[in-house]
């Protein structure tokens, strides 16, 4: 609130500010990579070790080449065997020194990188439904996979040398000055400028590629949508508008990659002409001091090579920086979402009592930015009772559920939810949910075989109870006519299954399970009359001895049900056994008779 109480005078502070905590971000981002990195340390210092050792042979290697020329100019041939030695010896550590820089560094990554994956995707599992649900499942996905390859790339790649590089160019840089400070010296002038033009190409690569990230991002959620929704898609005839979408898209991210290499292409060779500079300086002005007798062949041979080795960092240094900068933008995107609260893990279990199984006290609810759903909502549903919530779309049926289930905290002034005489504000959402089985419309099923979407209800059960809740659930006979029974493939979401074959698979699921609280939300509407029973049947006995509670369109569902509540504008406005609401005559009641005559209407019209 200060900030904004601020005179636009100071806008410059607010700039500031911002910049600090960009930094102050970015330096979290960095430490929460290298918390990653620690845990498979051993091998990180050895290619870090590694990569310093071969820096100094690299320096070590250029003395030897002046002592080299030196002594062989002067004919001190005993000298030059030994320090031909000593080359091949220099030569013999090298080569191991700069394997294990490169694959200490790699194996530390590989291991870091699997971990980064499986602590994003652990804590993705452990977010609020209610952040999920704002965000698609695309974006996400390009997070857990392009960031996450942008991050390990610059830790296979890049990492070790920002060890290798400076350290080769410091020590080459003081060796060279120790040689011939003055023709260093001025060798280098034109780096200062190449460092300015690197750190300036690098911030709007910063940019760039995270703008290119976020449109990658974006052409997966257009991709996914299409893939998911491909009959909607052909039905309504969505082909040609989702890849204009996707094309436009994929316009945007080729522009920006290319603007990232545009501005490469442009900065690479003026980078290498500042490099090659020196070089032309080097040899321009050592001539003239070795004809002034200031400086000796063998001297000018050494400072040569070491002046190759001390460009050779400031060659790849602007490459680095940029592999860094993108890095970062990955890393921003990918530590975005750890920084996402989790659900409470620590909260209080709820035992079965004798208590009511579910009771609302004077429940209030309102979704973000929108008008209240739920308005002071009191009710308890007795154990073993079947309760039906009938009413018109968006009357909060199912936020009744969502609320029930955890997945949206209520404040204190929003009322309780109690389950089994337990308040569930602050207590711990799997034990809350350990005790419900949810069956819904279109009932997701996982890619994998019947058998396994089965027993995701209860991860330690065997095949025989597998079979078992199957057998109840009514779904055995058409598994065994599947091409390989249980071990049948289900297909993305269940799209090798029909409609009836999914929700009987999903309530085995619910009946192995087990749980004493079932959600049943409209769990038959969109089948067609034949399957509807079926499925009607597994119901039947999977709401045995349960608590339920029923959402339903169709009133011709809950006829059964031991009390009908009737829900409009977030409050149940009526209540009573399917008999007793035809008698009041009310909302149940001309729902009832305007559903049953609408249905008379459609059988004439089929049979006219």
């Amino acid at each position: 609130m200060e900030a904004e109480r601020r005179p636009h005078a100071l806008k410059g502070d607010n700039t500031v500010a911002q910049k600090g905590n960009q930094v102050f971000a970015l330096w979290t981002a960095f430490r929460w990579l290298l918390s990653f990195v620690n845990n498979h340390r051993g091998w990180m210092i050895v290619g870090i070790a590694s990569a310093m050792a071969a820096a100094v042979i690299e320096v070590w290697t250029g003395s030897l080449i002046e002592q080299l020329t030196t002594h062989a100019e002067s004919g001190a041939g005993a000298i030059v065997t030994k320090i031909l030695y000593t080359v091949f010896f220099v030569i013999l550590i090298g080569v191991p020194a700069k394997f294990f820089m490169v694959y200490g560094v790699e194996r530390s990554s590989a291991f870091a990188v699997r971990d980064i994956r499986n602590h994003v995707m652990s804590h993705v599992g452990k977010l609020p439904i209610h952040y999920i649900e704002k965000q698609h499942s695309g974006d996400v996905l390009s997070r857990l996979s392009n960031d996450i390859q942008l991050i390990h790339q610059f830790m296979i790649r890049d990492l070790a040398q920002w060890f290798y590089h400076p350290l080769l160019f410091i020590g080459c840089f003081i060796y060279l000055i120790w040689i011939q400070w003055e023709l260093m010296l001025y060798s280098l002038l034109l780096f200062p400028l190449s460092l300015l033009v690197s750190q300036w190409i690098g911030k709007q690569l910063q940019q760039l590629t995270e703008e290119a990230q976020a449109n990658m991002g974006r052409m997966n959620v257009n991709l996914q949508d299409t893939l998911g929704g491909m009959p909607i898609v052909k039905s309504y005839l969505l082909s040609g508008m989702m890849f204009r979408s996707y094309q436009r898209l994929l316009q945007l991210t080729a522009q920006k990659k290319l603007a990232v290499k545009k501005r490469e292409a442009w900065v690479n060779p003026l980078l290498s002409t500042l490099m090659l500079s020196p070089i032309i300086f080097a040899v321009s002005y050592g001539s003239y001091l070795i004809s002034k007798g200031l400086l000796g062949t063998g001297e000018l041979i050494a400072f040569l090579y070491l002046l190759n080795l001390c460009l050779e960092p400031l060659d790849h240094i602007p490459e680095m920086i940029t592999h860094t900068f993108e890095m970062t933008g990955a890393l921003k995107r990918v530590s975005a979402i750890l920084e996402q609260p989790v659900e409470n893990q620590e909260g209080h279990s709820i035992p079965l009592t004798s208590a009511p199984p579910i009771a609302f006290d004077n429940v209030s609810f309102a979704y973000e930015g929108s008008p209240p759903i739920l308005r002071n909502l009191i009710f308890t549903v007795p154990e073993g009772a079947t309760i039906a919530l009938v009413g018109a779309s968006g009357g909060g049926k199912s936020t009744v559920f969502k609320l029930l289930c955890g997945f949206y905290p209520l404040a204190a002034e929003q009322g309780t939810i109690k389950v089994f005489g337990q308040s569930i504000n602050g207590c711990n959402p799997d034990r809350l949910r350990s005790h419900l089985s949810v069956v819904t419309q279109d009932s997701y099923l996982f890619s994998g075989t019947v058998a396994e979407n089965i027993s995701y209800g209860w991860e330690h059960a065997s095949m025989d109870e597998v079979i078992e809740a199957a057998k109840a659930a009514h779904a055995h006979p058409f598994i065994m006519e599947l091409p390989e029974g249980y071990q049948t493939h289900v297909g993305e979401r269940g799209g090798f299954l029909s409609g009836g074959q999914r929700q009987r698979i999903a309530i085995a699921r619910a009946l192995l399970k087990n749980a004493p609280i079932l959600l049943l939300d409209e769990p038959t509407s969109a089948l067609d009359p034949e399957s509807e029973g079926s499925v009607q049947e597994a119901l039947t006995v999977l709401m045995k001895q349960r608590t339920t509670i029923v959402i339903a369109h169709r009133l011709s569902t809950v006829q059964n049900a031991d009390e009908i509540w009737v829900m409009e504008q977030g409050e149940i406005v009526e209540a009573g056994s399917h008999a007793e609401l035809l008698e009041k005559k009310g909302l149940y009641a001309q729902s009832y008779y305007q559903e049953f005559t609408d249905l008379a209407k459609r059988k004439e019209a089929v049979y006219t």
